[in-house]
C-alpha cells in the first residue's frame, strides 16, 4: 500500500505549536511584517522564512512552492521580505533558548567554515565563501569570498585577544595556531592526528625539549578504560612549539563503526589502505586545544564543539 505524501499544511501547523505564543505577534513588534499584500499574515511570513531558511530552498525555489499554495510572488519579492526577518528571528530564537543567569563565559565564541561555490570554471569550484559565526550573539560576525585557491586557514580572520575558535578539521595549520596562541586567541579544532605534530608534555613543563618522539595518541588510547580522556601535549609548526590540550571522547560502538566504514570508503576513493591506527582512532572524537582545562574543561570543550556540528555553515 502506498502511503500519500504528508501534508505540507499540516506539517507547518505543529511547527507552529512548538512555538512561543506570542510568535506571530513579535512579527509586528520587530517590524517583519506590516501590512498584507501577496503575503498575508505572519504565519504566511514565517512559512515563507522557513521554505528559504528551514528546507534550504533557493529564493526561486522558495517563491514557487509559495505561489502553489497562496499567490504567485517573485524570488526579488522573497527576498525583500526575508531581509526584515532578521531581528524577528533572532528574538524569537533568543524567546526558545533557555536564559543564563548571567554570561556563561566572558569571551567570544566565533564558529568558522568555508564552502565551495559551483561555477564556469575547470573543477566546476568558482569562488569560496568564508565566513565566521558569534555564536552566543546568534549573528553573523564576518563574511567574505575568495578564488578556489583560498583554502581554509585561520589566518585570513581578524580575531582579537581573547576570542576562542571553533573550526573543523580542515583548519589544523600548527603554525596559524600557534601565531593565534601568540596573540591570546585560543583555537578549539576538531583534531587531524596526520597534520598536527604532537608531543606528550608532562605536568609543569614549560619548556619543549625537541629530543622526545612524537605522541602515539592511538596507543595512549588503548589503554584507556573509560569513555573519556584528556591529554597534555606539545604542538610544534612553523619553527616553535606551544602548549594544548587534546579531549577525547569514545564514540558509542554503531557510532565507531559508522565512522571507520566512513574511513575505509574515503581511503579506497584516494587508492590507499587505512592503518590500524586510523581505524581505531575513527572510533573516537578528537579535540585539540590551546583553552587552559582550568578556563574551559574537557567536558565543556567536547560539548562545545558537538554543538558546532549543528551549525555547519552553508552546507
Amino acid at each position: 500500500m502506498i502511503l500519500p505524501p504528508p501534508c505540507p499544511e499540516a506539517g507547518f501547523e505543529a511547527f507552529l505549536k512548538e512555538l512561543p505564543e506570542d510568535c506571530l505577534e513579535m512579527a509586528y513588534e520587530f517590524k517583519a511584517f506590516a501590512r498584507g499584500r501577496k503575503v498575508r499574515t505572519p504565519a504566511e511570513l514565517l512559512r515563507l522564512a522557513m521554505l528559504y531558511c528551514g528546507l534550504d530552498a533557493v529564493l526561486r525555489e522558495a517563491a514557487g512552492d509559495f505561489a502553489l499554495l497562496r499567490e504567485r510572488i517573485s524570488d526579488t519579492a522573497v527576498r525583500k521580505r526575508l531581509l526584515a526577518c532578521g531581528p524577528w528571528l533572532k528574538a524569537l530564537l533568543r524567546r526558545m533558548m533557555p536564559a543564563l543567569a548571567a554570561p556563561a563565559v566572558a569571551f567570544r565564541l566565533l564558529a568558522v567554515d568555508s564552502t565551495a561555490l559551483t561555477g564556469i570554471a575547470p573543477d566546476g569550484v568558482a569562488f569560496r565563501v568564508h565566513l565566521v559565526l558569534d555564536l552566543a550573539g546568534l549573528a553573523l560576525h564576518e563574511a567574505h569570498a575568495t578564488g578556489v585557491e583560498g583554502g581554509e586557514n585561520l589566518d585570513r580572520h581578524p580575531f582579537v585577544a581573547g576570542d576562542v575558535v571553533l573550526a573543523d578539521r580542515g583548519y589544523n595549520h600548527p603554525a596559524s595556531i600557534l601565531g593565534l596562541a601568540g596573540r591570546q586567541i585560543r583555537v578549539v579544532v576538531r583534531l587531524n592526528p596526520v597534520a598536527m605534530p604532537l608531543y606528550a608534555r608532562q605536568d609543569g613543563e614549560s619548556v619543549f625539549d625537541p629530543a622526545q618522539a612524537k605522541l602515539d595518541l592511538a596507543g595512549h588510547l588503548r589503554g584507556v578504560e573509560g569513555g573519556q580522556a584528556s591529554l597534555a601535549v606539545w604542538l610544534r609548526g612553523g619553527g616553535r612549539a606551544g602548549q594544548g590540550w587534546i579531549h577525547c571522547l569514545r564514540l558509542p560502538p554503531e557510532a565507531a563503526e559508522a565512522a571507520r566504514r566512513r574511513c575505509r570508503q574515503n581511503a579506497q576513493r584516494k587508492g590507499r589502505t587505512p592503518g590500524a591506527d586510523t581505524l581505531y582512532l575513527a572510533g573516537w572524537v578528537l579535540v585539540f586545544t590551546t583553552v587552559p582545562p582550568g578556563e574551559l574543561c574537557a567536558g565543556t570543550v567536547l560539548d562545545v564543539y558537538r554543538a558546532r556540528w549543528q551549525i555547519e555553515i552553508c552546507h
